[in-house]
């Protein structure tokens, strides 16, 4: 693909029209001036755009539906030749009925009841999250403060991810205006910026701006490590990291009020107490919360795979008690840390790794069953440092794994056990009327509560259901959620 930005004036600007190309030098309709023109002229040279044969774009007029799929067809190679369709009513004539099949086939434009396209449609703002977050694949969501965007908005999830992928953005009044009529000139924006990444905005993970040196609200922060545990590369509970956040600082601070990190006597950075610095930037460390974080989760996801500690039933990282002596291993393996006392036998109720379970039940409400893990104090010993030896390296576990709750995706269905939907992400927020139903389709990615200052550790995830033919929109306490 050319990266190329083509910025000369002799090169003529063509969007859809007879199929030839005009030889007339630039368009007498777009300015050198306009916000989009390095867009438009990248989307050009890519053989993207086309136009008519007298040297107009014509910027403001609205994009149809027809338009903007033949443009999103060009980018993703896809067949354009003139063909019949599965739409009464795109004729195989029509220059765009070729990219409007082809589209269909590849999923990007789903069939409807009426078995229309409606290819002359103007295009809005939410219907180009639609198109263009299907097309390019779009999978991570960033949190949308829109007051004109809903959880009951069909291009609820889509504007997320085109919010997360740099592509769109919202308006300074704090609006989307999911409505708006896209012209042609912006939809050439926005597709440049979804299909080369030079172009995209830039997007402050969870709202936050890495760059600040000031600690985010709790529920920010329940966003990014939640985040940087969803996309770690091997996979880990955010459940677990942020537990172990909150053992290794209980406010979940990072900096001081000067915007230094905060280290401790044992020579701990940050948020996740980082001592080990071997092969980590240590400036990024202490400056550099996301990144923080991300070392924090790959000690855990190390300890995880060590052949030394002990693994729990069938040791699957979904498991909330599959992660028992990588949490201890966290803070270390001695004797300190012991599940029991050696002299007793009883529970060693202030290791490290209960007090990281504790954590996961008093503020994240999920009750795991490490105390069904079948192990007794003679199961370890102690060397001459105080080190735990392990004498057995599988347990089994009595009782049912708990799962995360925190890994689930769009379209995943699930039976939520409260009492019902809520209007907002909130546990103080209304009901929504109709909540007998308890089986629910996820339509996207985690939220956080409305409280920003909530010390709660779950997510709240927007929702579906149908209850008497009725579609109901809402979000859902993921402790709550069973997966159907």
């Amino acid at each position: 693909m050319k990266k190329t930005i083509v910025l000369l004036l002799s090169m003529m600007l063509v969007f859809i029209g007879s199929g030839e190309v005009a030889k007339a030098e630039g368009f007498s309709d777009v300015k050198t001036t306009h916000p989009f023109y390095q867009h438009m002229m990248y989307l050009y040279d890519e053989g993207i755009i086309q136009g008519d044969d007298n040297n107009r774009f014509v910027p403001d007029k609205n994009v149809t539906r027809g338009e903007a799929i033949l443009m999103i067809a060009r980018t993703q190679g896809l067949n354009t030749t003139k063909r019949k369709t599965v739409f009464s009513d795109v004729a195989s004539s029509s220059i765009a009925s070729g990219a409007i099949q082809s589209a269909y086939e590849k999923g990007i434009v789903p069939s409807n009841k009426e078995g229309k396209f409606y290819p002359n449609d103007p295009v809005k703002r939410s219907d180009m999250a639609i198109l263009l977050a299907s097309a390019f694949s779009m999978v991570d969501e960033e949190l949308i403060p829109f007051n004109d965007i809903t959880v009951s908005s069909k291009a609820f999830s889509s504007i997320r991810k085109v919010i997360a992928a740099g592509v769109a953005q919202g308006h300074s009044d704090g609006t989307f205006r999911p409505d708006k009529l896209v012209s042609r000139a912006d939809f050439s924006g926005f597709l440049a910026r979804a299909k080369n990444d030079e172009f995209r905005l830039a997007v402050n993970v969870c709202g936050y701006n890495p760059e600040s040196r000031t600690n985010p609200d709790r529920q920010t922060m329940n966003c990014l490590i939640t985040k940087a545990a969803q996309q770690s590369a091997s996979v880990i509970p955010p459940e677990i990291v942020k537990a172990v956040a909150s053992v290794e600082s209980n406010n979940w601070k990072h900096f001081d009020a000067s915007g230094e990190p905060i280290i401790t006597a044992d020579g701990g950075i940050g948020l996740m107490q980082i001592t080990n610095t071997e092969g980590y930037d240590e400036e990024r460390l202490k400056y550099d919360l996301p990144y923080n974080i991300k070392a924090g989760i790959d000690f855990l996801v190390k300890n995880f795979k060590r052949s030394d500690l002990p693994k729990v039933a069938n040791h699957n990282p979904q498991n909330l008690e599959s992660w028992y002596f990588a949490i201890m291993a966290y803070n270390g393996t001695k004797a300190v840390n012991s599940p029991f006392y050696q002299a007793t036998g009883k529970r060693n109720g202030t290791a490290y790794q209960e007090k990281v379970y504790q954590e996961l039940s008093e503020n994240g409400l999920v009750a795991t069953n490490i105390k069904s893990i079948a192990m007794t104090k003679d199961d370890f010993y102690y060397d001459m440092n105080n080190t735990i030896k392990f004498k057995k390296k599988s347990l089994s576990l009595s009782k049912k794994a708990t799962v995360s709750k925190e890994l689930l995706k769009a379209g995943d269905v699930v039976t939520y056990t409260a009492s019902g939907m809520r209007a907002n992400p909130n546990t103080k927020a209304t009901l929504i009327p109709t909540t007998l139903v308890d089986i629910m389709t996820i339509i996207g990615a985690p939220v956080y509560d409305k409280q920003k200052n909530s010390t709660n550790l779950f997510v709240w995830y927007p929702v579906r259901a149908v209850q008497k033919g009725k579609t109901i929109s809402g979000y859902i306490a993921s402790p709550y959620i069973r997966q159907s």
